[in-house]
C-alpha cells in the first residue's frame, strides 16, 4: 500500500512523514493481535485487556475530574494510565548562537516555567502532545491556525491507522498578515508546491484544540472564538502562555515538517521555549502513540489501553530560545527543534496533508 503513497516521500530524506509507524514484525497491522505474537499472544492479550479495563476506568475518572476542576495534576494520572509511567524532562542550555552547550536531566522540577506573554513551540505528532504540554505547563492554551472553508475539504477519518503517505514539496503558505517561509536548509524540492492560506489564529483550551488533532487546521465555520490576524495579536489577547505547533499538522514523529512561522518573533513574546516530544517506537506488544492519520480517536485510545503493553515511554526535551538574532526566527526554531529532538528536517509542508488525507480516504473506501 505504501507504493500508492510514494509521492508523499520527502526526496531529501526518503522519509514518509505521514505514515503511521508500526512494528517491523507487523508492518501491515497497527494493533496487537494473536497472529502477530503467536502462542504468546493468547496469554498476553487477555492480561493486557484486563489491565486496560482498569486503566480505562481510572483514566476516565481522572479525565472527568480534570474537565470539572481544570487541575493539571490530574492529567499526570491520565498519562500514567496510558502507559507513561515516567515522564522525564531534559532541559538543554543553548548559547547565543542557538547551539547546545550543556544539558541537565531531571524530572518535573526541570520544566521551564512559563507565564503570560511566553510562547511554547513544540513538534506535533499526536493528541497526547497536548496532554503532556498541558501537564508540564498548567493553564496554557493552544494557538490553532484557521483556514478558509474551501481549503478544508479533507478526508474523513481513515479506516486504517497504518495507511501511508508521502508528499511533494511545499513552501509554507502566506496569510494576509503573516509571511510564511520555508526553511533555508540544504533540502531543496523540485516538485510543485502546495499553498493553503492561513487566515488567522484562534486561541483554544485543551478540550477544544484536541478535537482538531490529526486533521487539517479548522476552518472559519468551525471556530466560534475570536480569530486573530497574527501571532502577536493572539499573544497579547491571552491571559496565559500559548503553545504553538510550527508544523501545524501532525507528522509521524520520524522527521519534522517545514516550520510555518513568521520570519520574526512576535514583539511581545517574553520567552520562547522550544519543546520536543519523541515517542518510543511501536513494537510487537505496543501500538504507536503517534496519531498522524485521523482515525476515530477512541479507536486509537482503545488500542493503547486494551491491546498494548501497559508501559510506553516518551522523551521530552526543552530549551529556551536565545534572543532573536539577525537569523530568521522560523529557521532558528526549526534548527533548534531538529537538534534537540534528533529529528531530520524535511522539505514537506503541512499543506501536503490535504492531498494525503484525500488519497487515504479514497483508499479506505475501496477496501
Amino acid at each position: 500500500m505504501a507504493e500508492k503513497f510514494s509521492k508523499f516521500r520527502d526526496p531529501g530524506t526518503g522519509i514518509q512523514v505521514f505514515l503511521t509507524p508500526v512494528a517491523a514484525s507487523t508492518s501491515s497491522c497497527s494493533s496487537l493481535s494473536p497472529s502477530s505474537l503467536g502462542p504468546v499472544g493468547l496469554i498476553l492479550i487477555p492480561i493486557f485487556v484486563l489491565l486496560g479495563l482498569v486503566r480505562a476506568l481510572i483514566g476516565g475518572l481522572f479525565w472527568a475530574l480534570y474537565l470539572v476542576s481544570g487541575s493539571a495534576g490530574l492529567l499526570r494520572v491520565v498519562l500514567w494510565t496510558f502507559g507513561f509511567i515516567s515522564l522525564p524532562v531534559h532541559t538543554l542550555s543553548l548559547g547565543a548562537s542557538g547551539r547546545k552547550t550543556k544539558s541537565a536531566v531531571a524530572g518535573q522540577s526541570s520544566v521551564v516555567a512559563v507565564k503570560k506573554g511566553d510562547l511554547v513551540l513544540a513538534n506535533h505528532s499526536s493528541w497526547i502532545d497536548l496532554l503532556i504540554l498541558s501537564y508540564l505547563h498548567p493553564g496554557v492554551k493552544f494557538v490553532v491556525p484557521v483556514i478558509a472553508d474551501s481549503d478544508r475539504q479533507q478526508a474523513q477519518p481513515a479506516k486504517q491507522a497504518g495507511q501511508a503517505s508521502r508528499r511533494t514539496a511545499k513552501k509554507n503558505s502566506m496569510s494576509p498578515n503573516t509571511r510564511m517561509v520555508a526553511p533555508t536548509s540544504p533540502l531543496t524540492l523540485s516538485s510543485a508546491t502546495v499553498e493553503i492560506a492561513i487566515l488567522g489564529y484562534a486561541v483554544l483550551p485543551l478540550t477544544s484544540a484536541i478535537s482538531f488533532v490529526g486533521h487539517l487546521p479548522p476552518s472559519t465555520c468551525q471556530i466560534s472564538s475570536t480569530i486573530h490576524p497574527d501571532l502577536e495579536s493572539a499573544l497579547k489577547s491571552s491571559s496565559t502562555a500559548l503553545v504553538v505547533f510550527p508544523e501545524v499538522v501532525t507528522s509521524n514523529n520520524r522527521a519534522l515538517l517545514t516550520c510555518s512561522l513568521p520570519s520574526t518573533s512576535p514583539p511581545s513574546a517574553k520567552t520562547c521555549v522550544v519543546t520536543t516530544i519523541k515517542y518510543s517506537p511501536a513494537s510487537s506488544t505496543s501500538t504507536t502513540s503517534v496519531y498522524s492519520v485521523p482515525t476515530w480517536k477512541l479507536s486509537h485510545l482503545f488500542n493503547m489501553l486494551l491491546l498494548s503493553s501497559p508501559y510506553r515511554s516518551v522523551a521530552v526535551r526543552q530549551a529556551v530560545l536565545p534572543r532573536q538574532s539577525a537569523e530568521d526566527w522560523s529557521e532558528q526554531v526549526a534548527g533548534i527543534m531538529s537538534t534537540i529532538a534528533r529529528l531530520k528536517r524535511t522539505g514537506l509542508g503541512w499543506g501536503s496533508k490535504k492531498e494525503f488525507l484525500s488519497i487515504a480516504n479514497a483508499q479506505s473506501k475501496s477496501l
